[in-house]
């Protein structure tokens, strides 16, 4: 990252090595005077970390120790190099007298976990060698995976900065599983949507072995009775996991042609679509002789994602049956793929008969604007976010890409714009954006419309609503600088929206 004005030039380089998270910070003199530079590190307020300085002079002044919630000697961050500081309870102050073109140089230093008694080894370490074995070993991951040519700078380095994150949000759990995670903070925890994602997202460039060793845990997570929703998990009650998991099995498969994997995970599908099934029984009940918009689809469930039925987080959501029954059709194909034949006509009974349920309820839920008609979260209310509508198309195919109930959906969405051009209300803040699902949803409906230079705008204009380090937080509001924000400040989900979306552009 690089930041300057007329007076001179503060570039950051951040790495993370195998012991520190390691920022290189150089600064330039551009101006044709001589200028003092400061940089603060930490903040004005001293309760999560302190600099032992303030308390004792004999301690070092360019530390900052954990003091509470941690052991209280936990070192948090210090510097390498050639400077003056000054100090505050929360904080210290580097400061460079430079003349016309002079640079310095300092190393900012997070150890992942090293204490007081460690740091004058800690101040030996050569940070710029750890820093460069670092790079590394990233150049040699990301060169594995499929590389792109595309004429844009800037949007190659985003492809490789998104891929980058997928294994930012990754780490060793119990049992010897590695699980990936949909954030780095907030949802530090594993579960089975966007972390599935990630992992194919990296099974579609070409890195079938790092996928696997992500998805193995979500696809092993399953209830005796065939529950595929992580019912014990993070998942619980989202029907709509099923989906993301037969996915990732068959894009696996269809990637690798590993017919032994597909025929080792095929009985985890079969027991999920039966008791799809089963779930389903239980909704086609009717009232007075007739059906209700309930009729045949999952029973009442978790949206997530600003899904709401009136001011209720539970409910019978569409975008839910959307996932549940491509979860299905899945099933079927995996079993005319491992020609079982009885099987395969089996479960392409239960989605043929599901997807003819799910579009009489959307012909009677659907609801009804001025010319057009669109899909809501739940049958007949305009309440809660427009996520997942558009998945009806792709990847779920339960609705066709010509489809009246697509126009007017894409239609309604679009028309709440910010000025940025991103979409509203598609998550969880009634005014904010959630730039995954503009590309996921959106972007990648428009795609498989055959629209592609939509999708590419959309492209652009997430990118352009990056942070510096080019990742982005889960939910934010429209005002450049806005400090309106929702979920994790890094989350998974669009950077690995973005990685699918430029890959599914440059194939279609």
């Amino acid at each position: 990252m690089s930041f300057e004005d007329q007076r001179g030039n503060l570039e950051l380089e951040v790495t993370g090595g195998t012991t520190a998270a390691i920022t290189k910070v150089t600064i330039t003199n551009t101006d044709q005077m001589e200028h003092t530079y400061q940089l603060k590190c930490g903040s004005d307020f001293p309760i999560d970390y302190y600099n032992p300085h303030w308390v004792s002079r004999s301690e070092p002044n360019d530390l900052l120790l954990a003091g509470w919630k941690e052991r209280a000697d936990r070192i948090l961050f210090f510097g390498v190099g050639d400077y003056s500081v000054t100090t505050k309870p929360a904080n210290f102050q580097l400061s460079w007298q430079l003349k016309a073109g002079e640079s310095a140089e300092v190393y900012l230093i997070r150890p992942y976990k090293a204490y007081r008694k460690e740091l004058e080894s800690l101040r030996q370490m050569n940070w710029a060698e750890e820093a460069e074995q670092a790079k590394q070993v990233w150049r040699r991951l990301l060169a594995k995976a499929v590389q792109i040519q595309v004429p844009d700078v800037s949007l190659r380095a985003c492809y490789y900065a998104s891929l980058a994150d997928v294994f930012m949000m990754r780490e060793p759990v119990a049992d010897g599983y590695l699980a990936p995670t949909p954030g780095t903070e907030v949802y530090r925890a594993p579960n089975s949507t966007e972390p599935l994602l990630g992992c194919i997202a990296l099974d579609q460039l070409g890195l079938h072995e790092e996928a696997k060793l992500g998805f193995i845990m979500a696809i092993d997570q399953q209830q005796d009775n065939g529950d595929w929703m992580d019912a014990r998990g993070w998942n619980h009650l989202m029907w709509c996991v099923s989906g993301f998991k037969a996915w990732t099995v068959m894009e696996h498969y269809r990637l690798t042609k590993d017919i032994d994997f597909l025929r080792e995970n095929y009985p985890r599908m079969v027991a999920s679509s039966r008791w799809q099934e089963q779930m389903r029984a239980t909704t086609r009940v009717l009232e007075g002789g007739l059906r209700t918009t309930e009729y045949g689809l999952m029973p009442r469930g978790f949206g997530d994602c600003g899904l709401m039925d009136d001011d209720d987080f539970y409910g019978v959501f569409y975008p839910h049956n959307f996932y549940s029954l491509y979860a299905d059709r899945l099933t079927a194909e995996a079993a005319e793929i491992l020609q079982l034949t009885d099987e395969a006509a089996e479960f392409r009974g239960y989605y043929e008969r599901g997807v003819a349920d799910l579009k009489q309820s959307l012909a009677a839920g659907a609801i009804q604007d001025e010319g057009y008609r669109w899909i809501p979260g739940v049958a007949g209310k305009t309440v809660g976010s427009r996520w997942g509508a558009l998945n009806a198309l792709t990847p779920c195919g339960v609705l066709s890409a010509d489809d009246e109930l697509l126009d007017g959906t894409i239609r309604y969405i679009e028309a709440r714009m910010s000025l940025g051009g991103m979409l509203l209300h598609t998550g969880w803040m009634l005014e904010g954006m959630w730039v995954a699902a503009t590309l996921d949803n959106v972007a990648q409906a428009h795609l498989t419309r055959g629209n592609g230079d939509a999708a590419i705008s959309y492209l652009y204009n997430s990118l352009n609503h990056a942070t510096p380090l080019i990742t982005w937080c889960e939910e934010r509001g429209q005002e450049a600088g806005t400090a309106d924000c929702s979920g994790d400040r890094q989350h998974l989900w669009t950077p690995v929206a973005v990685l699918r979306l430029m890959r599914d552009c440059l194939i279609m």
